[in-house]
């Protein structure tokens, strides 16, 4: 898979999670096992996610090939970061399925990440 084929691969995951969370918020929240008096968090949560999916989407067509190594291992640290999370967010508060479910697509945007660091040579991390 291209750097840019996946990068908006993850955009669009961003984007409907964050459309999710805006058109039903409460129904989200359930599937993760969290009550919530109002949706002011939910709001909040969901415009990030859409926020980040556009801003991917644009990285996937504006970064040059001299860069795209950079930009990989920063979308793999920050994707790590968020399966942490919500692998520790599993086991402490939700204990649902939807949190796995939350934790597995993390992960897995991890392991395309990480395939994409190991494909792209290591000579585009230099610029000419």
């Amino acid at each position: 898979m291209k750097f840019k084929h996946f990068v908006l691969l993850n955009s669009l995951v961003l984007f409907l999670f964050g459309a999710a969370f805006m058109i039903r918020p409460f129904n989200m929240v359930a599937l993760y096992g969290v009550e919530q008096s109002s949706s002011g968090v939910t709001g909040l949560l969901s415009v990030m996610l859409i926020g980040f999916g556009i801003t991917l989407s644009s990285i996937a067509y504006t970064v040059p090939e001299a860069r795209q190594r950079l930009v990989t291992i920063a979308l793999l640290l920050s994707n790590l970061l968020a399966f942490a999370v919500s692998l520790a967010q599993q086991q402490a508060v939700w204990n649902t399925g939807m949190g796995w479910i939350t934790a597995g697509v993390y992960l897995a945007l991890v392991l395309g990440y990480w395939y994409l660091v190991v494909k792209i040579p290591s000579a585009i991390l230099s610029p000419s």
